[in-house]
């Protein structure tokens, strides 16, 4: 057997690491806090027919695993809390039930 056909599958799996490294890191550093603030939009426009897009603004976190909090506000003042972390996780963080009927 050739000495250079038994290098093959390492040469491959370097290659094949290299590819997906660069892969992810590039999704990474092309991901915009606009990016993030859709993501949280569209699964906030999910819950009700009512609610708009511009409903929604972001705030920078302080929090070490916590990129951004997009934060949507309904006409009704239901408020809804969305944490991104930095490779654009979009989670839902807290709710409120509105404002108290007086």
């Amino acid at each position: 057997m050739p000495r250079w056909l038994l290098w093959t599958p390492i040469a491959a799996l370097t290659v094949a690491t290299a590819f997906f490294g660069l892969r992810a890191g590039w999704h990474v550093s092309a991901l915009t806090e606009s990016d993030v603030i859709n993501r949280a939009a569209a699964d906030y426009l999910s819950g009700d027919s009512t609610r708009e897009t511009t409903d929604c603004e972001a705030k920078p976190s302080d929090v070490d695993d916590i990129w951004l909090f997009v934060i949507c506000r309904a006409a009704t003042g239901e408020t809804e809390i969305y944490q991104a972390n930095r490779y654009g996780r979009v989670q839902l963080g807290s709710t409120s039930y509105g404002q108290p009927e007086i």
